[in-house]
Order: C-alpha cells, then structure tokens, then sequence
C-alpha cells in the first residue's frame, strides 16, 4: 500500500499527539503524519498532497456559561469549517472531524440508532460540535469524503476531561458503592486505531467508535485505584448513590450512558489493544 500522507490540526491536543505517535509505529509507515496548531500555523501551512486532514482542536472540559460560549462556536465549528474549506481547495480527498457523543444530548440512558443527535440547548460544547457536523456534510461530495467521529470518554495515561474528573474522584472512595451502571468508553489506542482504520478506508459518515467491553464505573475507580497501589472495597448500596447525586460530578460519574447497534470500532478492522 502507498503511504497515505495525513494533516493533523491540533497540536498539543491529546487525541492529535497520541494519533501522531500511534500511526507512526502501528501503521509501519504506511500512514505518516504531520501536526500543526490550529492558530496561526495551519493558515500558512501547505495542504496539498495529503491524503487526509484530521481535525482534532477542539474547547472542552471548562465550565460553560453564556459568557463563553462564543469561544465554543468560533474553534469547535468556524475553525473547523475553514480548516475543511482549505482543504477541499487543496483537494484533499478526505476530512476527519473529532466529535462527540455530546451530539446527542443525552446525559443518561441507552444511544441507539433510534435516536438523532439533539444537544442540550445550554451544552455549547455539545451544541457546537453538532453544527459543525452539519456544515461538514454539506460541504461533502464524490471527491471530498467526510467522517464525523463520536466518541464516548476516551481514557488513558493523562488523559483530560471526565476521565481526569474520575480520577481525582477515585483518591476518595476506598469503598465504592456499586449501582452496576454501564458506560461506553475508548482507550486512547484503540480510538488511534480506529482513526487509522478509517483513514486507511476513506470512510465517510458518523461513526460511534467504543471499547467492546462497556465500563462499569465502581470497577473503573478500582482499576484505577490499584494502578495507584491502592485497595479498594466494592459495596451495593443504591441508596448512597441516589444520595451522592446531589453533587453534579458524583451524579455524571455513576450515570449510565452507553452507545448500541451504533458503527463502532468492532466494525473496522484496528490495531489497538483492548483494555
């Protein structure tokens, strides 16, 4: 196979550095990667030749209010779309944008293929991401594919966001009320992978990418607890739970919110080990 020549925008990013490094050494060459910021470098960089761009900048993980939400808008969906429009000139043929399970609005329960992405009307984040999607499609044709990729939280080695949230959560619970909740989650490798795999294929559509395992979160915190050389106690009480939903971060963390019979990373063919 060719070397496929992608253009990453979002330097520094975790998802950007983590996919740099992982097709550089998984893909044997075959995917080769360049990284760039999504200020200024970007503007003046050269897109013609590659093969795909992949847009990875993104606001996240800060306390949304009517203030900031500008911010959302202006990186999640303008950057975005004028990343996109310079690449469709340079004739890129392909364009990956990393979305969110956000889309869908949903802060518990089950996402089906019943269900059609309807943000919170106070998520920007989610919002934004949306409308960035949207635009994208309309951009598409025969010569300019477009995936919109959805992941669920992506945890791994210092990882930001709810997976950091989780955490620092886990410092306090040596005994871990369990209310067998299910989560749909990805290992940072095993999204790297699927990026590969969806690059590799010039697939276009959304795609819903997750571990093939769902995470339940009181085993989670364990895990993470005996990483750090801690003992945990797991326990059944429903009702501490219920109790403990008072605190928003408590509430989100032991919430079930899981993808199913959606495109997932069981659906392509990834090299990334499964956690």
């Amino acid at each position: 196979m060719n070397e496929m020549k992608v253009l990453i925008v979002g330097k520094n990013s975790f998802i950007g550095e983590n996919f740099f490094k992982f097709a550089g050494i998984k893909t044997h060459g075959v995917i080769s990667s360049v990284i760039v910021d999504s200020f200024e470098e970007w503007k003046t960089h050269n897109f013609e030749n590659y093969s795909a761009v992949i847009f990875v900048a993104g606001i996240a993980h800060r306390k949304q209010k009517k203030s900031n939400a500008h911010e959302y808008f202006a990186v999640n969906r303008d950057l975005a779309v004028a990343v996109a429009e310079k690449s469709k000139n340079a004739n890129v043929p392909h364009f990956v944008y990393l979305s969110s399970m956000a889309v869908y609005g949903k802060k518990e329960g089950e996402i089906s293929a019943n269900n059609e992405p309807n943000p919170r009307h106070n998520d920007y984040y989610g919002t934004s991401k949306f409308y960035a999607e949207n635009a994208l499609k309309i951009m598409e044709t025969e010569a300019f594919k477009v995936a919109n990729v959805r992941p669920p939280m992506v945890y791994g080695p210092n990882c930001p966001g709810k997976y950091r949230t989780l955490e620092k959560l886990s410092k306090f619970f040596p005994l871990v009320p369990n209310n067998r909740n299910k989560r749909s989650i990805i290992y940072i490798d095993n999204l790297c992978a699927f990026l590969c795999a969806i690059i590799l294929l010039r697939s276009s559509g959304e795609f819903c990418p997750q571990d093939k395992q769902y995470a339940n979160t009181a085993e989670l915190i364990k895990k993470i607890r005996t990483e750090n050389g801690k003992k945990t106690r797991i326990f059944n009480a429903r009702p501490l739970i219920t109790l403990l939903s008072v605190f928003p971060p408590i509430k989100t963390a032991f919430a079930t919110l899981y993808y199913s019979g959606l495109d997932s990373s069981n659906d392509l063919s990834t090299e990334g080990e499964q956690k």
